[in-house]
């Protein structure tokens, strides 16, 4: 059951009245995936039936998933992507392809939100804990870590922590080498990085030799293209194995987890790895988009899209996924007529929103703005849920409303229900249309989810900082 999206009104008229619903996609307003249970809520993962969606929690990180001119990286990222094309490789004709939503939370957050049943799947680089299995339980590796001292190549060799000396060693609070190397850091001076800060931002002073940390040998190699001078040294003798989590009462999707990571020949994690190598954050950050540089597509975008959205009571986000998706936001001109601009706006749409030049970036905006506000407004009403509205607005953006209404009307004729998209119009959408409109609502919804849930990450990191 899908919970109601409400105001926090400041002022009550009276106090018998109801809170009133937020809008969907209206500034503050909560991606409907965020609140309503997973495909797999109270079911397990059955192969001969496969659910159309799996929703994993994915790590916010610099090296597990971040975004690079809107669009999502990281090695975790690389690796589902391969998960996903296998768990479509026999899916059965006919059926639409399964697709990963993508939730990204704090590496802290994983294991807890997993619990609580906000995704079928975590994943973020998790190594495993011994007596963690009251909270999931865990794939077979992809991964075997080793946990080292890593210093500059110019700083003299270890063998042993402890030859460290008075040199002190930088650590993350949450480095999960504090406690695989506890032992031996009894013996070092060490000293706590700033609040929020990870292995991964550290690296940039180990290189220039200011201090020296603890990581492991994959995040090393994962970088060593940007930082040369790193060196991993006095390494911990075991390995600590890295998988991927689900909730204990999922036994079967373990098992096909299980299945795909023994069909990558443990590859799976080095391929990643070379494949993210290229996108990495300049700065080892990985933003939420609202705090994304003017350097990133996104980052460069993003005023102009949050001051349009804010005059058209929309969340930016929605207009940045669906730029993402139409044109990867690169505002494309088109003068001779049809789709144009960031936000490939028809010219006859434009004018009809009261938009005289959609080539211009902000009208063109603008004219998106206006249109999906529009369209909120056509698909409101009690018979339509949040997620349904939401899939019909990025359908009618798409294909156009009238086409929408169509094919709803045909659901209607054909015993199905023309107030939801997904297995009702959406089926009738595949056999007429061609799933290209499918696969757009996907793109974008998975887009507005992904970027939605980072920034609300983000938000809450910061403020459980000292001092917020």
């Amino acid at each position: 059951m899908l919970l109601a999206l409400v105001y926090a009104s400041p002022v009550s008229m009276a106090a018998s009245k109801p809170p009133k619903k937020k809008p969907v996609a209206a500034p503050a307003s909560i991606h409907p995936a965020l609140t309503e249970p997973t495909e797999l809520a109270g079911a397990d993962y059955d192969p001969a039936n496969p659910p159309d969606r799996l929703r994993v929690l994915v790590a916010l990180g610099p090296s597990t998933y971040f975004f690079v001119n809107g669009r999502p990286q990281g090695v975790e990222y690389a690796m589902l992507a391969e998960l996903e094309k296998y768990l479509n490789r026999n899916r059965p004709k006919g059926r639409v392809p399964l697709r990963i939503q993508y939730v990204p939370v704090d590496a802290g957050a994983l294991l807890p939100k997993l619990r609580d049943g906000e995704g079928d799947i975590a994943a973020g680089l998790i190594p495993v804990i011994a007596g963690a299995g009251h909270l999931a339980e865990f794939t077979a590796p992809y991964l075997n870590e080793r946990w080292c001292v890593v210093q500059s190549r110019s700083a003299p060799a270890l063998a042993r922590i402890d030859e460290l000396g008075e040199r002190a060693l930088t650590i993350p609070t949450a480095s999960f080498g504090r406690r695989v190397l506890a032992n031996e850091l009894a013996a070092v001076r060490v000293t706590d990085a700033q609040p929020g800060e990870p292995v991964e931002k550290l690296f940039g002073e180990v290189q220039r030799g200011a201090t020296a940390t603890v990581s492991t040998d994959y995040l090393v190699r994962l970088w060593s293209k940007r930082y040369p001078a790193l060196k991993t040294q006095a390494c911990a003798g075991d390995t600590v194995p890295v998988a991927w989590a689900v909730a204990p009462e999922h036994p079967q999707l373990l098992a096909v987890l299980n299945g795909f990571i023994a069909s990558t020949g443990g590859k799976l994690a080095q391929k990643a790895a070379i494949e993210t190598q290229r996108f990495l954050p300049k700065d080892a950050r990985a933003d939420a988009p609202d705090e994304m540089s003017a350097t990133d597509k996104l980052g460069f975008f993003a005023p102009m899209l949050q001051l349009v959205a804010a005059a058209n009571n929309l969340d930016w986000l929605l207009l940045a996924a669906i730029g993402q998706r139409e044109t990867k936001l690169q505002p494309m001109t088109r003068k001779g007529g049809g789709p144009t601009g960031l936000m490939q706006v028809n010219p006859s749409t434009a004018r009809k929103m009261g938009v005289k030049d959609p080539h211009d970036t902000e009208q063109n905006v603008t004219a998106a703005a206006r249109y999906l506000s529009y369209l909120r407004r056509l698909f409101s009403g009690s018979s339509i849920t949040p997620t349904d509205q939401l899939y019909f607005m990025i359908a009618s953006y798409n294909a156009g409303e009238g086409r929408v209404q169509q094919l709803r009307q045909k659901a209607k004729a054909q015993g199905l229900d023309p107030n939801v998209w997904r297995g009702n119009v959406e089926e009738v959408a595949r056999r007429t249309v061609g799933q290209h409109l499918l696969d757009y609502v996907s793109a974008v919804n998975r887009y507005y989810l992904a970027y939605q849930a980072a920034e609300r990450s983000a938000d809450k990191r910061d403020a459980s900082r000292p001092g917020k």
